[in-house]
């Protein structure tokens, strides 16, 4: 299986996303709408579904350390490599950025969300 990994920059979050070949991201992208839009809306509907945490996104405090972006990146690579996908779909990682919304850890970052 191939999986081609990129990542999406939220204000508040890095979102990894390793898109399989079977579905690709592009097919859950609604007409008129941009990819980081879309992501945007399916992490803040799986944190509430999951009840992860209720997102206020009038709450959310945008982060622009591109270092601690770098860091989650990197997170996420490590996350990746211990818990490689099997399935072709789209699988999402979520790292937040120093949110309220959920636990932080020492490094300013929440633990990586598989979505």
């Amino acid at each position: 299986m191939q999986n081609n990994l990129h990542y999406i920059n939220l204000s508040w979050a890095v979102v990894g996303i390793c898109e399989g070949s079977r579905l690709p991201l592009s097919a859950l992208v609604r007409e008129g709408d941009d990819i980081e839009k879309t992501v945007e809306r399916y992490v803040i509907g799986y944190l509430a579904f999951w009840h992860i945490a209720f997102v206020d996104e009038k709450q959310l405090q945008p982060c622009h350390d591109e270092a601690l972006r770098t860091a989650a990146r990197q997170k996420i690579d490590r996350y990746i490599a211990d818990h490689p996908p099997v399935e072709t779909l789209p699988r999402f990682y979520l790292v937040l950025l120093r949110q309220q919304i959920a636990p932080m850890e020492q490094d300013g970052m929440s633990r990586v969300y598989q979505v």
